[in-house]
């Protein structure tokens, strides 16, 4: 999709489509546009739609208008008000790129092919020029995100949008929305490439194969990547990630990557789960729980995009991301229950389930993690079920031993509308998993419920002297139904709060330096 900025009063831009974001038409306001304050030529037909009821301004609503005479051959009215039982006109990015993702996906119904968005009036000043333009790009090219690599035929009803055209009358704040738009262009195309990882099928996404594209992404991206093979993984004593994949055919790859910050800076560590299929092992799934199990790897792929990501901006910390690979299945070579396990820290391991590996290989990482001396390292992984049953698809789990580092996760959520919710780590959960005859069971020996908590607690023995974050996306990663900003069984979750979380850390360090 072409993004563009044009320089003109938005009534007099031909267009397709021209889109008006109306709040509820309750009030002084009543049919009046959010981003345009509206010309006389349209006023009477928008506030005449506004006023029959056929058109109320609340979320999700979607109108056509068709205007005589005009520039534009359609009016789009998106409703820009609250959701039933919410008590107020919402001001937030959720909404704001909701109302974006419905306007692109109105237009694909009908096979629009452009859109205009004019920036102006309460748009503008409430979300300024910059965020409007990030916020604007990156809800519209996610919007009109499809996975179509293996269909042989093209959709029919529902061609893409080609073009999206920003439209302002003052050409000083031009500067600032180009710049919005290319950062959220930015974030957009690496979340549509994580989404392109977890939806690709585990035959085509074999650790080899994930680590093939890794490399490719990173020498694009200004990353270096060092790529370690089952006897460089051996070589590193890491026994549970070779534990997890020796029932599999396809051998595990440990990558490391890495980019320096403009100058020295604090090193922050990503780690994402890259399981690319778990069939359980032999405490298997059910076919039913298995079917989705290639979306195994979802942390690893957004872990993967958000530090390609941030290699290309100008507030970029030291960043290492590593990404434990390797799939989990059942044979005769497999890992049993029962099974002790030696980490690369030493550590042992007794596996009372092994349908409970993701936390296996991720304490290699996170053991791996410490000789970096980072200030921080952030895990995502889609961890435990459990989550699910707590938060359901609305937020991940954060679960961490920093609150400043909590803070800003939290911070970066709500700019991003990538929501969270802290889960807590009692000293109990870690007394759970207590074993017999290894330092730590990775699955309690008794129901004691809080699995979320108990599989952060096994993760925390393996944090060693360094702020940590463990987001349980298994919830978030994969949508049951697809919506208009995500028409996607795969979401790319947690690309764009990683993105924020670090380059503002970045970003503020920097100003630091420099008063």
């Amino acid at each position: 999709m072409e993004i563009t900025i044009k320089i003109s009063a938005p009534e007099a831009v031909p267009c397709a489509a021209l889109l008006l974001m109306v709040p509820p038409v309750t009030g002084p306001n009543a049919g009046r546009p959010l981003n345009l304050p509206l010309p006389a030529r349209y006023l009477p037909a928008v506030q005449q739609r506004c006023q029959s009821g056929d058109f109320r301004g609340r979320a999700d609503e979607i109108n056509w208008l068709y205007p005589e005479e005009a520039p534009a051959q359609r009016l789009l009215l998106a409703g820009y008000g609250w959701r039933d039982g919410e008590a107020e006109e919402p001001k937030s990015v959720p909404h704001l790129q909701q109302v974006i993702a419905n306007a692109v996906a109105a237009c694909r119904k009908l096979s629009v092919p452009e859109l205009c968005v004019p920036v102006a009036g309460g748009l503008a000043d409430q979300f300024g020029m910059r965020q409007a333009g990030q916020l604007i790009s990156e809800a519209a090219i996610l919007a009109n995100y499809r996975f179509t690599k293996y269909k042989s035929k093209p959709a029919g009803n529902d061609q893409p949008l080609r073009s999206l055209t920003l439209v302002i009358e003052n050409a000083a704040a031009k500067a600032e929305l180009e710049a919005g738009v290319k950062r959220g262009g930015l974030l957009a195309a690496w979340t549509a490439f994580a989404r392109d990882l977890q939806n690709l099928p585990a035959n085509a996404l074999t650790p080899e194969l994930f680590a093939q594209m890794a490399q490719m992404k990173a020498a694009e991206s200004g990353l270096s990547c060092r790529v370690f093979d089952e006897n460089m993984i051996r070589e590193l004593r890491m026994g549970a990630l070779l534990g997890v994949a020796q029932g599999s055919s396809n051998p595990p790859r440990f990558l490391v990557l890495e980019t320096r910050g403009p100058d020295d800076t604090d090193t922050i560590v990503l780690i994402g789960k890259g399981i690319t299929f778990d069939s359980g092992g032999l405490s298997i799934k059910s076919a039913e729980s298995m079917e989705k199990m290639k979306y195994d790897m979802s942390g690893a792929a957004a872990a993967l995009a958000a530090a390609c990501c941030l290699a290309q901006l100008p507030e970029r910390p030291h960043l290492v991301c590593l990404l434990p690979l390797a799939e989990n299945m059942p044979s005769g070579h497999a890992l049993r229950p029962g099974d002790v396990l030696t980490a690369c820290n030493g550590k042992t391991i007794e596996v009372a389930d092994t349908d409970a590996e993701g936390r296996l290989i991720l304490a290699e990482a996170l053991a791996y993690a410490g000789r970096f001396k980072p200030r921080a390292v952030i895990d995502l992984a889609t961890l435990t079920g459990a989550v699910f049953a707590a938060l359901g698809e609305v937020a991940a789990g954060l679960i961490s031993n920093d609150s400043e580092l909590a803070g800003r996760i939290k911070q970066a959520a709500a700019l991003t509308g990538e929501r969270v919710w802290e889960l807590p780590l009692y000293s109990e959960y870690l007394r759970n998993l207590e074993s017999e005859i290894a330092d730590i069971r990775n699955y309690p020996a008794k129901k004691v419920g809080a699995g979320a908590s108990h599989g952060a607690a096994f993760l925390s023995a393996f944090v060693n002297g360094y702020a940590w974050a463990h987001l349980d996306i298994a919830a978030v990663a994969v949508q049951q139904r697809n919506t208009p900003l995500c028409p996607s069984t795969a979401t790319g979750w947690g690309v764009r709060l990683l993105v924020q979380m670090c380059s503002e850390w970045q970003a503020e360090r920097q100003s630091a330096a420099r008063r």
